[in-house]
């Protein structure tokens, strides 16, 4: 994941037998470590102001199958864990205050148009009032969120062929995007 200045890179790599959130420069370098833990640890997203990256582990969860997720600063120092109880995908919102979030994943599986209880769904979790609210109710898959200014942009098989999708923070229903990427999400893809 690009920083928010597009100087920085954060990214999961395996180099010394477990999976370990890095940061290295955009013109190259060496990478950076941040984090040291037993349980893999995999990125998600910076923080609005580029001063920590987000991502999931299952180094507290109780189960190596769920994950929550923590914040660890790019200059380095220990990881802090969110108050989300758990969660696999997420994306901060501009503000920082909000996260919008996957509770569980599916992801590398060949499940094609799943509709069990194992099908994900959007949420959105509030850090300064400690309270999350369900923003999808499909019985497929709604997964990988990325808040766009606004917008929280998802991947979704309510068609049965998994497209992009959008909620608009108005409250409007979920709409398809159109197959041309609108400049905006385009700018948030490359963050």
């Amino acid at each position: 994941r690009f920083s928010p200045d597009g100087s920085q890179i954060a990214y999961t790599a395996n180099y010394n037998g477990n999976n370990d959130v890095y940061v290295i420069n955009v013109n190259g370098g060496i990478p950076k470590r941040l984090t040291y833990h037993g349980m893999n640890d995999r990125v998600l997203d910076w923080t609005p102001d580029g001063q920590a990256i987000l991502f999931a582990s299952s180094r507290e969860s109780g189960r190596q199958r769920y994950s929550q997720f923590y914040t660890v600063p790019v200059s380095g120092g220990p990881a802090t864990k969110l108050p989300v109880p758990y969660g696999e995908y997420a994306s901060f919102s501009p503000d920082g205050k909000k996260i919008a979030y996957n509770r569980i994943s599916r992801e590398f599986r060949t499940w094609k148009r799943y509709r069990g209880g194992r099908a994900q769904d959007v949420w959105v979790y509030d850090l300064e009032n400690s309270a999350s609210e369900q923003l999808t109710d499909h019985p497929g898959t709604d997964n990988q969120p990325v808040w766009v200014g606004d917008d929280i942009f998802f991947a979704s098989d309510r068609d049965y062929t998994l497209n992009l999708y959008r909620h608009v923070a108005d409250g409007e229903p979920v709409a398809v995007v159109p197959h041309t990427i609108p400049d905006t999400v385009a700018a948030g893809v490359q963050r």
